[in-house]
């Protein structure tokens, strides 16, 4: 199952500027508004927790869970280890990402950018001073999976394309739109326009948005609960 946005792993050895790289990375797409979220991956048995402080004692006397909260940040300290997929779920829950870049686990099968000589192979970039590459190689994933989220995700092949994926890469490459899915086309239940244009929904959000307001409605007087047809109308004018 494809992620809702792309993850990219930085590998090295020790000391080979892993680091370096992740904020170069991040700040170059921070300046292109992109919302990055990270994580450092270490082998050693270590934890940010400290001994005898107040979260360490929630910890120790069973909490499974210990949020640690401040006017400055709020810290979630979960005290088991949680595989990619695990964190990757949890992050979707925090907060509207763009990408994933994570420091380490070099071991998972996710496209890996290299900063040593060492760790070259079934890398997808070896890092040489050329952030640019990187970049671009970044944001083009990006704009893929911002396709890959308006499509139904399930590679019905109807459309030619083998997957949904190969579909959103065409479409990125601009061979194909979003006509071009049959599964789209044939979903006309819920229309949705911003401001003049009519935005392209799945099939499993567009049956959420029926279920819920038809949910909503049904506890309103004179509704019936069997209308064919249901208009929502929201405006903001100024005052």
């Amino acid at each position: 199952m494809i992620e809702k946005f792309p993850q990219f792993s930085i590998i090295g050895s020790s000391n080979s500027g892993k680091t370096d790289l992740m904020c170069k990375i991040i700040k170059k797409l921070q300046e292109k508004n992109y919302n990055v979220a990270t994580i450092k991956h270490t082998r050693g048995d270590f934890g940010l927790d400290t001994e005898g402080k107040d979260t360490w004692r929630h910890a120790k006397a069973g909490a499974k869970l210990v949020v640690f909260s401040t006017p400055k940040e709020s810290d979630f300290l979960m005290y088991k280890s949680l595989d990619l997929q695990g964190l990757i779920s949890r992050i979707d829950k925090l907060g509207d990402f763009d990408v994933v870049l994570i420091e380490g686990m070099k071991e998972e099968k996710i496209p890996r950018i290299s900063v040593d000589k060492d760790f070259q192979e079934d890398v997808l970039i070896y890092y040489d001073d050329n952030i640019d590459e990187i970049i671009d190689t970044i944001e083009k994933r990006i704009g893929v999976y911002k396709i890959i989220n308006q499509l139904p995700g399930l590679d019905c092949r109807r459309c030619g394309y083998e997957t949904c994926e190969d579909l959103a890469e065409a479409i990125y490459a601009g061979n194909n739109n979003l006509e071009d899915c049959k599964k789209l086309e044939g979903n006309k239940i819920v229309k949705v326009i911003v401001d003049g244009e009519e935005i392209t929904i799945g099939d499993f959000p567009s049956k959420l948005i029926v279920k819920t307001i038809r949910g909503m409605l049904s506890s309103l007087k004179g509704i019936e609960g069997d209308e064919k047809n249901i208009e929502i109308k929201i405006s903001e004018e100024n005052r």
